[in-house]
């Protein structure tokens, strides 16, 4: 739960602090999945590739103690199926990063990178969903909202790429991505905390502990809610804004014969020459 937990977190958070710093300066919004790093006066595209390392390593953590990737024993019984759905989400996001990636060098691409982030929380929505079998009640709820977060996702990685040029679609969509990863860490310290892994944090059979994490859930959202407040007013005082630039176009001559320049809502400036 820490890997993916920290890597969902790290990237809401990098892509929160993008789209905060580009609405506050008042400059031209257009959605992205990632934002590239300043790497020796050059832009990098580390997001991307730290996504599909981390993933990677994910598939290679969930398969590497199965006994040669088994997924049935001699008795032709399943096994290490909580692995095989961990790997195919990672894959899901593999294949999302890799998109992502080839999309910002390929213009006929675009548009892709949104679908198949969609379908990589979709896909995820869908596994998590179905990974319930045979688990306590308050296990059974820790996941629900984890579902809940991963649609969230989807529905806001949509969006974001239909309506690109609105930061608000976009920064919803980062505090999706962020409420998943924080809930993601959340969900394996209730369940397996350090130190403790065979005994729970919390009485997973109790009533009252499933409205405790249901609470607990909300609580994550109100937190990161927030700090996207906090660090829209620091923004607002650190970041210089970009002025509108003005537009000139001819203008009947005034009576008076001299140059005249009229504002007009557009933004648009007229002038006459008093030639």
């Amino acid at each position: 739960h820490a890997l993916p937990g920290a890597a969902f977190s790290l990237s809401g958070f990098w892509s929160l602090v993008n789209c905060l710093r580009i609405l506050v300066a008042g400059a031209p919004f257009v959605h992205k999945f990632w934002y590239p790093v300043n790497v020796r006066c050059t832009q990098k595209p580390v997001e991307p590739l730290l996504k599909i390392v981390l993933c990677l390593a994910g598939i290679l953590v969930e398969m590497g103690h199965s006994a040669k990737w088994a997924i049935h024993d001699k008795e032709g019984n399943f096994i290490n199926m909580n692995d095989l759905q961990h790997s195919t989400m990672y894959t899901a996001f593999i294949l999302a990063s890799i998109v992502d990636l080839l999309s910002d060098q390929n213009s006929k691409l675009y548009g892709l990178d949104g679908l198949c982030y969609f379908v990589g929380f979709a896909a995820e929505s869908f596994l998590f969903y179905f990974h319930l079998h045979g688990r306590m009640m308050v296990d059974v709820q820790i996941h629900i909202c984890l579902v809940a977060a991963s649609s969230m996702c989807a529905v806001t990685a949509l969006l974001a790429r239909w309506k690109s040029s609105n930061p608000i679609i976009s920064i919803g969509y980062s505090l999706s991505v962020m409420l998943h990863g924080t809930w993601f860490i959340q969900a394996g310290f209730l369940i397996y905390p350090p130190g403790h892994e065979k005994q729970p944090a919390i009485n997973l059979e109790d009533s009252g502990a499933m409205m405790y994490v249901t609470d607990l859930f909300v609580a994550h959202l109100l937190a990161l809610m927030f700090l996207t407040l906090l660090l829209y007013f620091i923004f607002r005082i650190v970041t210089p804004q970009v002025k509108p630039q003005k537009h000139y176009v001819k203008h009947p001559k005034s009576d008076s014969g001299s140059p005249m320049y009229k504002t007009v809502p557009s933004n648009v400036h007229f002038y006459v020459d008093s030639d």
